[in-house]
């Protein structure tokens, strides 16, 4: 009974199952597969650029990676006695040295590249520029350490440091043509527009798949010739920036006072008459006056928290980044954010309750120990402690409520989101894309005259827009299109929507004669031809349940 009962089912039971055929969302066209935690720390150590391979490591390497079987490796024998054959044209072609004396040595980033050539061989190379999530301004964090950094003087280095920090620049991943010139492979390249998302669009789902196969087994054998482990040393931040944490603190203790005196609009230093004409004040205004009040301080302790971890993170850490594992773990975007290292490692500031401040009681305290209409920021739930040194008991019942709240909130929403879903998928499910494109009911009424208002399916979308590079990739797109066109005789997908056609239009309009004849576009027609091409075979297929679609976008995220 469970199983598929003729070949129809089967072949569609095959295509769900296929993981590779799963790589991107059909909600917003962005990819849903990828490598996580252990392998982004190895891929950031191994392709940064002071690692160094020796022969017997380079071809070790590769040989794990699985690369040469992954495509086309043949197995025949029994269960548990394969044996692979594979073709001479499956041999990798390793590449040279990029050292020679004293000895031989190879860069991580030539064992990507090396990669890269194998899988794609056949076919055209691909280029791809992506931002990571790695500041240009952390790789100089380490060099601050001596007053010489390879010849170089500290000044200098700390300037590059400044200025890159200031900029806030990101550090950029460039393969062109197959060959991993400059940055690190971190979380955004298996994230949208990433490399392997280049890859999956560029030659297909299958390749992607294959990609992310070999790069699983590459990071794990490398992780553990490099090794990898987060200790105490990590969390720790030099004395200076210790001393300059508290007297930020300091300096900002009277900051609730000052906040309270604004919202009476009377100075008072008296504690004891200035709260009671807080009692005055909002038992008279109310709700109002609460709000306001929280406002003021929510925004004046942001700024505290925000100048006490920009003192401490990066530059205050013991251990600079890369070497800092704690530090190389949330900024590569493995595990964890910059708000668990500062929780760690600064302070965990002001805690939230359904958007507003740690409410008080009708006495008009937040907790017992403390007094009535009490004017301190510790009182209204700002948390100056860090876990690296232990939260007093009214700071770990602040941060306790904040949690509860989560959990409650989760709690409650799952049946409300789960019977909306229900409702959407009961009302919709009928609507599928037909032969000409429009969405129609079950009983053939017409819901939309082209679906989404341009017929593009979500899962083809990803690349429409980025023309720099379609431009780049022209070469592997017009191989993988060329043979599919629409019939011209419908109205609706003959031409290119007016959004789309006037994006091209100023994207190969603003580009200068030499970009121009970089990418090989000497004449618009032609680029716009290829956006058309590009267009023509994102459409959405007849039969495309697109209603069920539509109802599991809009239920998922509730």
């Amino acid at each position: 009974v469970h199983f598929p009962q003729d070949e129809i089912s089967r072949a569609e039971a095959i295509e769900i199952a296929n993981a590779n055929k799963q790589y991107v969302v059909p909600t917003s066209g962005a990819p849903i597969r990828g490598l996580i935690q252990d392998h982004i720390v190895s891929a950031v150590l191994l392709t940064k650029k002071d690692t160094f391979l020796t022969r017997d490591e380079y071809h070790m390497l590769l040989y794990a990676s699985g690369v040469s079987t992954a495509a086309s490796g043949s197995y025949v024998g029994k269960f548990g006695q394969k044996v692979c054959t594979l073709s001479s044209d499956d041999e990798i072609q390793p590449l040279p040295p990029v050292i020679w004396k004293p000895k031989p040595l190879w860069t991580g980033k030539q064992v990507i590249t090396t990669i890269l050539n194998h899988i794609t061989r056949g076919h055209p190379p691909f280029t791809v520029k992506k931002e990571g999530k790695i500041e240009d301004g952390c790789f100089y964090s380490e060099w601050k350490e001596g007053n010489m950094v390879d010849g170089v003087k500290k000044e200098i280095v700390e300037g590059c440091f400044k200025h890159c920090k200031s900029k806030g620049k990101k550090h950029k991943l460039i393969i062109w043509k197959n060959e991993l010139v400059h940055g690190v492979i971190d979380k955004n390249q298996f994230a949208k527009y990433g490399m392997v998302h280049t890859v999956q669009e560029l030659y297909g789902s299958n390749t992607a798949g294959i990609l992310l196969s070999v790069l699983s087994r590459l990071f794990t054998v490398f992780l553990q010739m490099h090794g990898f482990t987060c200790g105490v040393d990590d969390l720790l931040i030099v004395q200076q920036s210790d001393l300059k944490r508290q007297m930020i603190l300091e300096k900002h203790e009277n900051i609730g006072t000052n906040v309270h005196s604004k919202l009476i609009g009377a100075k008072i230093t008296e504690p004891m008459k200035l709260q009671m004409e807080i009692e005055r004040a909002i038992r008279s205004h109310g709700e109002s006056a609460v709000t306001y009040l929280d406002m003021l301080m929510s925004h004046e302790l942001n700024g505290v928290t925000t100048e006490i971890n920009d003192a401490i993170i990066p530059s205050g850490l013991l251990k600079p980044f890369p070497r800092n594992c704690l530090s190389l773990m949330t900024t590569t975007g493995a595990k964890g954010s910059q708000v668990n290292f500062t929780q760690i490692s600064s302070l965990l500031g002001q805690q939230q309750l359904e958007g507003k401040r740690v409410p008080r009681m009708v006495s008009g305290k937040t907790l017992p120990c403390f007094p009535p209409w009490d004017t301190a920021a510790r009182a209204g739930g700002f948390i100056g402690d860090r876990f690296l040194t232990g939260l007093r008991p009214q700071e770990y019942y602040f941060h306790c409520m904040a949690g509860r709240e989560g959990l409650v909130d989760t709690a409650i929403k799952t049946s409300r989101s789960g019977y909306l879903q229900r409702c959407l998928i009961k009302n919709l499910e009928c609507l599928r894309v037909c032969y000409d494109h429009t969405v129609r009911d079950a009983d053939g009424s017409v819901v939309q005259f082209c679906y989404g208002e341009d017929g593009v399916d979500v899962h083809k979308t990803s690349f429409i827009t980025e023309f720099k590079s379609l431009a780049q990739n022209q070469r592997i797109i017009l191989e993988k299109h060329s043979g599919q066109h629409e019939d011209p005789s419908n109205s609706y997908i003959n031409e290119l929507p007016d959004a789309l056609r006037g994006k091209a239009k100023d994207f190969i309009g603003t580009l200068s004669k030499k970009k121009r004849d970089s990418f090989h576009l000497r004449k618009q027609k032609n680029f716009m031809n290829l956006v058309k091409l590009k267009y023509l075979s994102s459409l959405a297929q007849p039969g495309e349940a697109v209603g069920v679609l539509a109802a599991q976008s809009i239920g998922e995220p509730s």
